[in-house]
């Protein structure tokens, strides 16, 4: 135990200011050895059992907490530099004495208020630990029973099995590549789940065996929320009393090697094993284990285990906290020219390091806490989803980087004349990068057809008599395409000719009768005309059986199938007119850029394949959004950059977003030739970046609010 008391105070001059009673430590505090630092100097631990914290401190640090109670830090640094080969001054006790104020250590600090319900809340939500076990005795009795994992033997047979498992595996990818694409069903989802529950727990009973192993008691297993997602954790947190840094690493790797492990002898298996439910069952857990383990818990920018491999590694606790001080007091003297000294003595190279890892872990977290926001705004309803959006991009993002402006503004008087100015200068350029209408492009997927195609399909059931143009030949505007025949329609057209002519007959013949001529004339010649009629309809529908071409192009797509004598329906297509020098363009566009659009603007297209660019003019623009896709080209299914509706069935190709058709014509000397993937560029009403951005969340806030 480490316990302070403060002395009787002492007298002070006559008019000068008593100086602030000496603070004593709290009586809780525990000190553990903690081996050596990099340098060769001994380490001791300070825990904090009520917060359950520790901190590292050296030689000097352990030295003054033994000289405490002498309450005076003058007499404290003359005590060590007397009894040791240190040489230490008041101000590095009074340092020393800062540092036990900001992280409570101190009986006299005053304790911050109990957080808030909704604030905690606000903080946490996206990782809750709910403790289920405490699995401390439980763990001490498997031990002996699983001690065989730990040997040698076992590690080289794995490592052997990882290589050849990965061997056969590549030799079999094809199967491989087949089984992924498999897996995109319900099925393969709950294949996946359930190997991710099989993983995750032999990876925290990893961390949970090793810790016991070291002598290190497992607090309690449980269930964490990430997210809302949940996740099996192991509280490792009393490995800090370790003195040797590869026993820590050792425990902080148990669960990454469990999975390694895993997946080195599932992939094994599997290669062996024939077809079946079991082979499918070591697939998803080799491809589990092989790919979170590699991709997210060996990530060292979040506090996975990547992050307290490194730091035992490298045996520098709380590497994020002193990287990023380190980072900031670079940023400050790169920009505002701030001559902080370091926090804490280092080489320059390992401050380099720290400094360059400081900013890949910033990167790498926003863009983190950027796709966590998008996952939250989508996970919950409507109204519920954009303010946890807010509250996510507010408490990781903009909060760090308000309270460092914060401290910028509070030291502006430090700095240099010029650099102000050369910050004001860095402000208009943003500014102007901003709210300047730079922006004025579009860029647009679609498909590209010629502009001019004409079916050929039959007026109604015929009989191909001649096919009078081959596939690929080119035709004339009015040249005959295909012949066809309807042997009903000639008959009934005779049929009505001869009856029109015999009613005609009977009509003139009436003329010389004496008995009721008048009537049976008129009779007669009503039928012929009626028959007359009907001969005149069926030529015109025979007529409709030469097929002739309503424009120049290209004849395309005949149907092989189609012989002289050959039966065709209504519906069948024969073959395609196509005038390829004239294209046309359907691109989707947002409701956002279609209304910085206009008819007749120029656009610049991009064929998927093609390195020479077409040149057109916008025709027309939607003013609804499609409800289907112009082409499965589009659909993200077939590789296209569009996303389907997941609720509706794929064939429907509905997209799952607002998109406006915009159509493009023009006229080229190559023709096109069928259906191909572009990208359309153009020129639309320029505008700033800030207002684009404004725009779209106005635009997200009120569709999501269900105004």
């Amino acid at each position: 135990m480490l316990s302070g008391t403060a002395p009787a105070g002492r007298g002070a001059p006559a008019g000068a200011a008593a100086p602030p009673p000496w603070p004593a430590l709290r009586e809780e505090l525990q000190i553990h050895p903690a081996g050596a630092n990099g340098d060769g100097s001994p380490a001791w631990h300070v825990c904090d059992p009520v917060r359950n914290l520790f901190f590292r401190i050296g030689w000097l640090e352990f030295e003054i907490l033994q000289r405490w109670p002498m309450a005076d830090a003058a007499r404290v640094a003359q005590a060590i530099e007397r009894d040791t080969p240190l040489a230490p001054d008041a101000d590095d006790v009074a340092r020393f004495q800062g540092f036990l104020e900001q992280h409570q250590l101190l009986r006299t600090v005053r304790r911050k208020p109990p957080m808030p319900a909704w604030r905690w809340l606000l903080n946490n939500y996206l990782f809750v630990r709910i403790p289920l076990v405490r699995p401390a005795r439980l763990l001490e009795k498997m031990l002996p029973w699983v001690e065989w994992l730990y040997s040698r033997w076992f590690v080289a047979l794995s490592v052997l099995a990882a290589g050849v498992g990965v061997l056969l595996a590549a030799r079999q990818w094809d199967t491989v590549a087949a089984n992924l694409r498999g897996a995109l069903s319900w099925e393969g989802v709950l294949g996946f789940a359930g190997a991710l529950v099989v993983s995750k727990l032999l990876h925290e009973m990893g961390h949970a065996l090793m810790s016991t192993r070291h002598g290190v008691r497992v607090g309690h297993m449980g269930v964490a929320l990430l997210v809302m997602w949940p996740m099996a954790y192991t509280d490792t947190g009393e490995s800090w009393k370790l003195a040797r840094s590869r026993h820590r690493l050792a425990i902080a790797s148990a669960g990454i090697c469990a999975e390694l492990v895993l997946a080195a002898w599932s992939t094994l298996l599997w290669a062996f094993m024939p077809d079946g439910d079991l082979r499918n069952a070591l697939f998803f857990l080799a491809t589990t284990a092989w790919v979170l383990t590699l991709a997210v818990n060996a990530s060292p920018f979040m506090r996975f285990d990547g992050y307290y491999m490194l730091t035992d590694a490298l045996d520098f606790p709380g590497l994020h906290e002193r990287a990023g001080q380190q980072a900031k007091r670079a940023l400050r003297r790169w920009l505002l020219g701030f001559d902080d000294p370091s926090p804490e003595t280092l080489t320059p190279g390992f401050r380099r390091f720290l400094i360059a890892f400081a900013f890949a872990t910033w990167v790498y977290r926003l863009v983190l806490f950027i796709g966590i926001a998008v996952v939250v705004y989508h996970a919950f309803f409507k109204a519920l989803g954009v303010f946890l959006f807010i509250v996510e991009m507010g408490v990781f993002v903009v909060r760090p980087v308000m309270a460092e402006l914060r401290v910028w503004h509070a030291r502006r008087g430090e700095i240099r004349p010029r650099r102000r100015l050369g910050a004001v200068l860095l402000f208009a350029l943003a500014a102007a990068v901003l709210l300047v209408p730079w922006h004025g492009g579009i860029s647009a997927p679609g498909v590209i057809r010629a502009g001019v195609e004409q079916p050929v399909f039959s007026p109604y059931a015929a009989r191909l008599a001649a096919m009078e143009a081959n596939d690929g030949a080119a035709v004339a505007a009015g040249q005959s395409l295909v012949t066809l025949e309807a042997p009903g329609q000639t008959e009934e057209r005779e049929k009505a000719r001869v009856m029109s002519s015999a009613y005609a007959r009977a009509a003139r013949g009436a003329m010389g009768l004496e008995e009721r001529p008048a009537a049976q004339q008129v009779l007669a010649e009503q039928q012929a005309s009626r028959w007359d009629t009907e001969r005149r309809a069926r030529d015109a529908e025979l007529l409709r059986l030469r097929l002739v071409a309503a424009h120049g192009g290209t004849l395309r797509d005949v149907d092989p199938l189609l012989q002289s004598g050959t039966w065709v329906a209504p519906s069948q297509l024969m073959a395609m007119v196509v005038d390829g020098r004239r294209w046309r363009v359907e691109a989707l566009v947002p409701e956002h850029d279609r209304q910085r659009l206009a008819a007749g603007s120029r656009a610049v297209i991009l064929v998927k394949g093609r390195t020479r660019k077409l040149e057109g003019q916008v025709r027309a623009i939607d003013n609804s959004p499609v409800r289907r896709l112009p082409h499965l080209l589009l659909a993200q299914d077939h590789g296209g950059p569009i996303a389907l509706n997941p609720t509706a069935q794929k064939k429907d190709l509905r997209p799952a977003e607002a998109w406006f058709r915009v159509t493009v014509e023009g006229e080229d000397d190559a023709p096109v030739d069928g259906v191909r993937e572009v990208r359309a560029h153009f020129e639309g009403t320029r505008e700033s970046l800030a207002r684009r951005w404004v725009h779209a969340a106005t635009s997200v806030l009120i569709e999501q609010s269900g105004f």
